[in-house]
């Protein structure tokens, strides 16, 4: 949010009693990520107090109790910032230090998903893919096939060679696939959820 917000004496008064709501909102609607930029907790709770700023400015007390609102516009702020800042770091990869000081790509030292989390996030995908394969026909089917068998750790020639078919051509069937899941809300709202 770049536009300067003028409070005033009320909605510094309505801001300062509410500050928690920030807080709740990160706690329990936000992924804290002290490794990645933008993601650590300081970032998100100035961002949220900027949005319960905005929040506070915009307030009409006919019609909603202003905790009722401010949780909105915060959680709606944040998400908004979240997906900003994701959108700005995709592109990069991350590299840490391990502790031999050799760089690794990825996770920071010493961090390994437990067994659990990563059953669980395979499995979410996977439900999430067979939704989106029941909605395509074509290349789009076959692609979110694909991508269900790459999240399980196929690897390209394999896929191709259950479809009788060349590498190339699973290649584009993955590209039709993710094109069509990046329009889909269906696909897309599970994702955020």
């Amino acid at each position: 949010m770049k536009k300067k917000i003028r409070l005033t004496t009320e909605q510094k008064e309505l801001v300062e009693s509410h500050l928690s709501i920030v807080y709740w909102i990160i706690r329990e609607d936000i992924s804290v990520n002290d490794n990645v930029y933008g993601f650590e907790y300081d970032d998100l709770y100035q961002e949220g107090c900027l949005w319960l700023c905005h929040a506070a400015v915009s307030y009409n007390a006919g019609l909603a109790k202003f905790p009722t609102y401010a949780k909105k516009v915060v959680r709606n702020g944040l998400l908004s910032y979240c997906r900003k800042m994701y959108a700005g770091q995709k592109h990069f990869v991350r590299l840490t230090e391990s502790e031999n000081g050799e760089l690794q790509n990825g996770c920071p030292a010493g961090y390994r998903p437990d067994a659990f989390t990563s059953r669980t996030g395979a499995m979410e995908t996977l439900e999430l893919l067979a939704a989106a394969s029941k909605d395509f026909k074509g290349v789009s089917k076959f692609g979110t096939e694909a991508l269900a068998l790459k999240a399980q750790g196929y690897a390209t020639s394999e896929i191709a060679a259950l479809y009788h078919a060349p590498p190339s051509h699973v290649g584009a069937w993955i590209s039709r696939a993710s094109q069509k899941l990046r329009d889909s809300p269906s696909f897309l709202s599970g994702l955020l959820y």
